[in-house]
């Protein structure tokens, strides 16, 4: 509120300075063109008063404007109050400007009512029209401004409704995963209580380590590159207690795309869909390779398998995964068109799942931001 009334007071500063001026070199002008020169300073003493007057009188036609608004559809009860509240305000803003030129002309307050009434009558036929005039230029501008104002607001709050709204469906795509890995993870535990009851304590263990770094990270949309393999490998621990010697992993990450950072949770699904798909369903080894690797302002990330691939049908389960699909829709949220999610079958056999995000370095990323 300050602020804004300090603003205001500024404008009005401002917007009478010039005129004041301008209308002092008017009068001084115009009294040597009528042979009844005035010195230069008189001229500025009449408009030193112009000026003060309306800067006095502004804040007051701001407060009418303020308490007598005129609204959008109730337009003419506004118009019929400001009407005759201009004419009156004008007309008294007019006597009291000639009142004290005319004490700074003659160093004395008038005599009596007709030395006003000479006075006045000449300039309230010249100028009142202008007088009224700037009284409703007054007016407008404050409507203006407060609906500038106004406008500024709403489009602040819709900027701030953008970000919500585009940070809870974050949350919700995010959150999407738990439930859809914590079912798996749940199944293969209860298939091996019975069978081999170590091995689903392990998992249980496993799990709950797991769940632990979810939920101390559970606000956080973006983690290192590190943080995220971290998860990903208690993920994997979970599922290699399940698959064995079926199952190897290598990671392959260059040391500085340790630091570089990316969606959390983003890494999981990609893996998850290769053991689903490419592991599970064969008794044969399988194999997956988690490749990092920086290529100029990009950090590229590659996720390959020796399963099946990418078949012709359109029923593909690779195609229909609904945690790739979920990655996707993560990774346009939060960085839109600037991109790139491919899945590609290898030379030989298996599936590549290519992700290429910006490179960015937790440590300067408010630096990287502030120099573009």
């Amino acid at each position: 509120m300050w602020q804004r009334r300090s603003t205001q007071w500024l404008f009005i500063f401002g917007a009478w300075t010039l005129p004041g001026f301008y209308f002092a070199i008017q009068v001084y002008l115009q009294h040597a063109y009528e042979a009844h020169p005035i010195s230069l300073t008189q001229a500025l003493l009449r408009g030193i008063v112009f000026w003060l007057l309306w800067v006095i009188s502004s804040p007051v036609i701001l407060w009418l404007a303020r308490t007598f608004p005129i609204p959008r559809r109730e337009w003419l009860d506004g118009l019929l109050f400001h009407a005759p509240a201009g004419f009156i305000f004008s007309f008294a803003h007019l006597l009291i400007y000639v009142v004290i030129t005319l004490r700074l002309n003659t160093g004395v307050w008038p005599s009596s009512v007709s030395v006003l009434l000479t006075e006045f009558q000449p300039i309230f036929l010249s100028s009142f029209a202008w007088w009224s005039l700037i009284y409703w230029t007054i007016l407008l501008a404050s409507y203006a401004f407060d609906y500038y104002q106004r406008y500024q607001e709403g489009h602040l709050k819709a900027s701030q409704l953008e970000t919500q709204l585009a940070q809870s469906q974050l949350a919700a795509l995010k959150m999407q995963l738990h439930p859809h890995f914590l079912f798996n993870t749940l199944h293969s535990i209860s298939s091996l209580v019975l069978e081999d009851p170590p091995k689903a304590n392990s998992m249980i263990a496993r799990l709950g380590d797991f769940l632990r770094l979810t939920v101390e990270n559970s606000e956080q949309q973006l983690v290192t590159l590190k943080e995220e393999t971290e998860f990903l490998r208690c993920y994997l621990d979970i599922e290699q207690v399940r698959f064995g010697d079926r199952l190897t992993v290598a990671f392959e990450l260059e040391p500085q795309t340790l630091s570089a950072q990316l969606p959390h949770l983003i890494l999981q699904p990609v893996v998850e869909n290769a053991i689903q798909h490419a592991i599970a369903p064969r008794a044969m080894r399988g194999h997956i390779n988690i490749q990092a690797k920086r290529q100029d302002s990009l950090l590229r990330v590659a996720i390959s398998d020796n399963g099946p691939g990418i078949t012709s049908n359109a029923n593909s389960p690779a195609k229909k995964c609904v945690g790739l699909t979920n990655v996707r829709t993560r990774l346009q949220q939060i960085y839109g068109s600037d991109f790139r999610f491919e899945l590609t079958n290898g030379e030989n056999e298996g599936l590549t799942v290519i992700m290429e995000i910006p490179f960015q370095r937790e440590a300067n990323s408010v630096i990287e931001q502030q120099s573009t």
